[in-house]
């Protein structure tokens, strides 16, 4: 009996410190923008696996890994917007995606999101905040202060990032030079 009850204390025990292993409180100051890493993107449009890689303010790249789209790649860099598909690549000074695309959307939110006073806590790690007109609520992870989710209700974006690296992004070309 004792060696029963010294199983299902040690159990317990365990069990306790797995629950609780969740990581600090974080503030909005805690949260890791720069970083690269996979995410799964549910649209309206439909769903996709995508590389996201993001260095700091529009300094980003997004690339479609699978799904309608796959090899379509947009970058930021600063003034300059670039895009490939199939080695076909255009540039131009500024984003000619629609603001309403998920890739765009993501990196101005993402963005947003970075600015001092853009987020304001609204549940254990998740934070809520608004640009131009539109809502978003973003979770991150209490260990590493990445960013797990982030969604955007209206137009119905959902991103669910994973597979963290270092934030490399891949050489930026501007084609116009």
């Amino acid at each position: 009996m004792k060696k029963f009850l010294l199983v299902c204390l040690t159990a317990f025990l365990m069990l306790a410190a797995g629950c609780s292993s969740g990581g600090k409180a974080l503030s909005a100051q805690d949260i890791d923008f720069t970083f690269s890493c996979k995410a799964d993107v549910s649209s309206p449009a439909g769903n996709y696996l995508c590389a996201f890689s993001r260095a700091g303010m529009e300094n980003a790249s997004v690339e479609i890994v699978s799904g309608n789209g796959k090899g379509l790649k947009w970058y930021w860099n600063g003034g300059n917007f670039n895009q490939t598909y199939c080695g076909l690549s255009a540039g131009s000074e500024s984003c000619v995606l629609p603001c309403s695309s998920f890739a765009s959307m993501l990196v101005k939110t993402v963005d947003g999101a970075s600015q001092p006073g853009a987020l304001k806590k609204s549940g254990d790690n998740v934070f809520a905040g608004s640009l131009k007109g539109y809502n978003f609520t973003l979770a991150a992870d209490g260990k590493t202060g990445k960013i797990q989710s982030l969604d955007i209700p209206t137009p119905g974006f959902s991103f669910r990032f994973h597979d963290f690296k270092e934030p490399v992004l891949g050489a930026y070309r501007d084609i116009n030079a």
